[in-house]
């Protein structure tokens, strides 16, 4: 049921950044033809942006897009390896909460503050933070709970690896020669000759 609703957020993601792209080449349109542009044009599209970045983040915590490295994690044991993916969403846990406190606090300081060309509330464009941070906690509650629940494939769980990972191991192993130190060496002096 998640997966199906992230699929919808990354649609509506989609919508978002479409119309964000559409307001943006009209504006350019408006002033490269017309000498002119719609000043509500630009304040729009960069609020598009915060949501279509703000929300981004909530689907890429979802399907564990973030950058990573899990150079020292992916080498240690697995117990090790639970206890430091616990403390790394715990720490996202209370950075998400550190940004819904700011966020509430922006939102309730510029309730009465207006946008000059749409005049809407600042605090719909602050609102996006509640939302991240909030969304973002449950997330990483969530992974706390699914490690803890499969403890036997953690070292998977905190690898950070895409699709594409796979396919490329999969093609150089296929493409691999076995070669000494010096063939390659000698490989590599004929390139730089060419």
């Amino acid at each position: 049921m998640l997966n199906k609703l992230f699929k919808w957020v990354d649609y509506f993601t989609g919508i978002l950044t479409g119309l964000m792209v559409f307001f943006v080449f009209l504006n350019v349109v408006l002033r490269m033809m017309f000498n002119s542009g719609l000043t509500w044009s630009e304040e729009i599209s960069r609020y598009l942006f915060v949501y279509v970045t703000y929300i981004g983040a909530i689907s890429a915590m979802h399907s564990n897009g973030h950058l990573g490295v899990d150079t020292l994690i992916s080498r240690v044991k697995p117990p090790f390896q639970l206890a430091m993916y616990t403390i790394s969403q715990i720490i996202i846990v209370a950075l998400m909460a550190i940004l819904v406190k700011g966020s509430i606090a922006m939102v309730t300081l510029n309730v009465d503050s207006h946008t000059a060309a749409l005049g809407i509330s600042y605090s719909i464009l602050y609102f996006s933070g509640i939302i991240t941070g909030v969304a973002i906690a449950i997330l990483a509650v969530r992974n706390i709970v699914h490690a803890f629940k499969n403890k036997d494939k953690i070292s998977e769980i905190v690898t950070m690896q895409t699709a594409d990972d796979d396919d490329v191991a999969a093609n150089a192993q296929e493409n691999a020669e076995s070669l000494s130190d010096e063939e390659y060496a000698k490989r590599l002096r004929e390139k730089g000759e060419e």
